[in-house]
């Protein structure tokens, strides 16, 4: 089941356990035989009853909760979604031990906040998502890279290989609802591809002007060179190309090792040169220099981040 950003805030909904009752009593058998066909036969049927009022409900379903799996019993145990690393809330069923168990590895309580913190810090560095830009430029991929490769540097250094295949798919997980969440809100916008420009090699996508806005426009501008069917530039990265190598790139940083970010945003300064100067950012004005400095700051203050968490929670404080 894939992450759903749109639930990660939402509180968890927990089945409630059904106590038996040991108040003790007798039937009275004989009434009960005597009165059976005369009851049976004027009873309304419960069900289609509850059916026509619309309470009936054929099954429960924990669905968008984020739990997988539930058993009730002794040893029973909830085997959590991956989102479990990235919803507002502490997972809240455990089994017998104590341990929580997600994506089908199983966690201490304190190894999974330590996680959890870990996958905090990583998906706050990264500057799209709900509540935030939903449209991915390319310094959002590179974010998402150091991000990702943040949590795998944390993984493999505190967790079992099979925890840490679970942490780093969650991870992976929450990129890719990223970019669904980008792709859905593309179509709903109704975007469409444009071609011909240089600032279309490198945001293709537009969204048609509304009649209304067009109308607003018009009315306070009445020498307005805009005209139905006219669109807006939406700055969402479009070349698959240059996303693949920036991607690439920031997939391959050192976070034992601050420098190596260096080379890698110097090189990603180079590549991207061309996409802001497509944005009307040039060296004339000043601005395209102070964006490339945005831009690395950025990357600089998410991988100093990281590197931060990743030696914070590596600490053992039982010592």
């Amino acid at each position: 089941m894939a992450i759903d950003l749109t639930t990660l805030n939402t509180t968890e909904i927990i089945p409630q356990k059904v106590y038996n009752s040991y108040n003790s009593y007798k039937a009275d058998q004989n009434k009960i035989r005597e009165n059976w066909e005369e009851k049976k036969a004027s009873a309304t049927d419960l069900i289609e009853e509850s059916k026509k009022n619309g309470s009936y409900r054929e099954s429960a379903s924990l669905e968008g909760a984020g739990v997988i799996g539930i058993t009730a019993g002794k040893g029973a145990y909830c085997n959590y979604s991956l989102d479990a690393f990235f919803r507002k809330d502490m997972p809240l069923l455990s089994d017998d031990n104590g341990n929580f168990t997600v994506g089908g590895a199983t966690f201490t309580r304190e190894e999974l906040e330590e996680c959890r913190a870990v996958m905090k810090a990583s998906i706050d560095g990264i500057g799209c998502g709900i509540g935030k830009n939903t449209n991915i430029d390319y310094r959002n991929y590179a974010e998402m890279e150091i991000a990702a490769g943040g949590v795998r540097a944390y993984a493999s250094e505190n967790l079992t290989e099979k925890q840490a295949a679970v942490v780093n798919k969650a991870m992976q997980e929450y990129n890719d609802a990223l970019i669904k969440l980008e792709k859905d809100t593309l179509e709903r916008v109704g975007a469409v591809d444009i071609t011909g420009n240089e600032l279309s090699n490198y945001y293709g996508k537009a969204q048609p002007i509304p009649k209304e806005a067009l109308d607003r426009i018009h009315s306070f501008n009445s020498n307005s060179k805009l005209n139905s069917g006219d669109v807006g530039t939406i700055q969402s990265a479009t070349n698959e190309e240059l996303i693949n190598k920036i991607r690439d790139m920031f997939s391959k940083l050192d976070y034992s090792d601050s420098s190596s970010l260096n080379p890698v945003t110097e090189k990603y300064k180079e590549l991207i040169t061309p996409a802001k100067m497509s944005l009307g950012f040039s060296s004339a004005n000043g601005y395209l220099s102070q964006v490339l400095n945005q831009d690395v700051s950025g990357f600089q203050n998410l991988f100093k981040n990281m590197m931060n968490v990743i030696r914070y929670r590596s600490i053992d404080f039982k010592l």
